[in-house]
């Protein structure tokens, strides 16, 4: 019979990368939560975290995590079956990337939230890194770019989201008026999304060999503001096609001479799932089919 309350440190250990944060949150002793962890590794006979800098699980870790989740997954499911129309709210931690955000995931998802009483909470990083939240325990399911599933998980593909460089007329022609060449780059203010390597920093690096620190740019973690700064003019950027699709229409933007990037997405969630997390998947496919293909 496994003990949750190690469990417990497991999860916040990962979720904190550090044995001092995961102390800090539970309110205990360092040494009282590296006594859990042992206690834990020698109950199942396996070592379960990279004691580096961030502290990382290992194979037999995260499928400890993924336990935890389908039990709590469960445990709501049992609560719900009940107290029928008297179960509460029960709140849900996915990994989403902000673009999804930015057109139109909440309103998508609002009538299955609405139904199945689930409170979303939100935790927003770049598609290429939403899955290493899933691997730490800290979401229940994620949107990224990476196919394979993790321990105790399945995965929905869900299309392409293709990504388009776009700045306002006035932005192209003073920048770009001689071409969109590796020497414009160094002097157009570009928006990237956060500070990790986003789509467009790989970009300027694989296509044109420009690192970070050879051209300016304007670093905002968030789409939406990331797109506006485009649409005020102080900027170039590679946002969705279908967020940008309006401006493109009316001639307020223009798509710059680079080939549309698509994105492929997935959707990771746990093997087993109670009604809430089905229709929620189920949620998801839909949204994809009316915006990621886009």
């Amino acid at each position: 019979m496994l003990d949750y309350k190690l469990l417990e440190a497991l999860e916040m250990v990962v979720r904190a990368g550090s044995f001092d944060g995961a102390a800090k949150r539970l309110h205990l002793t360092q040494s009282a939560v590296s006594q859990r962890i042992r206690l834990l590794e020698e109950r199942i006979g396996a070592v379960l975290l990279v004691r580096d800098a961030p502290v990382r699980p290992t194979l037999a870790g995260e499928r400890l995590l993924a336990h935890v989740r389908q039990v709590r997954t469960l445990e709501h499911d049992l609560a719900q079956q009940l107290e029928g129309e008297g179960a509460g709210w029960h709140t849900l931690r996915i990994g989403v990337n902000a673009d999804s955000l930015a057109i139109g995931l909440l309103p998508a998802l609002a009538p299955v939230l609405r139904a199945h009483r689930i409170l979303l909470e939100c935790v927003v990083d770049d598609e290429s890194y939403t899955l290493d939240l899933l691997k730490s325990g800290e979401v229940s399911g994620c949107i990224s770019t990476q196919a394979q599933p993790v321990a105790g998980c399945e995965v929905v593909t869900l299309g392409a989201l293709v990504h388009v460089f776009v700045a306002t007329p006035a932005f192209a022609q003073h920048f770009f008026g001689d071409g969109l060449t590796r020497a414009a780059l160094t002097h157009a203010p570009a928006a990237v999304y956060g500070r990790k390597q986003s789509l467009h920093r790989r970009w300027l690096r694989e296509a044109h060999g420009l690192e970070e620190g050879a051209y300016p740019s304007h670093a905002i973690p968030d789409s939406s503001a990331l797109y506006a700064a485009a649409c005020a003019g102080i900027a170039y950027a590679v946002v969705p096609r279908v967020q940008a699709a309006p401006q493109l229409a009316d001639g307020s933007l223009l798509a710059l001479p680079v080939p549309p990037l698509p994105i492929a997405l997935f959707w990771h969630h746990a093997t087993r799932q109670n009604a809430a997390a089905q229709a929620l998947t189920e949620a998801m496919q839909t949204f994809a089919a009316r915006f990621v293909m886009a």
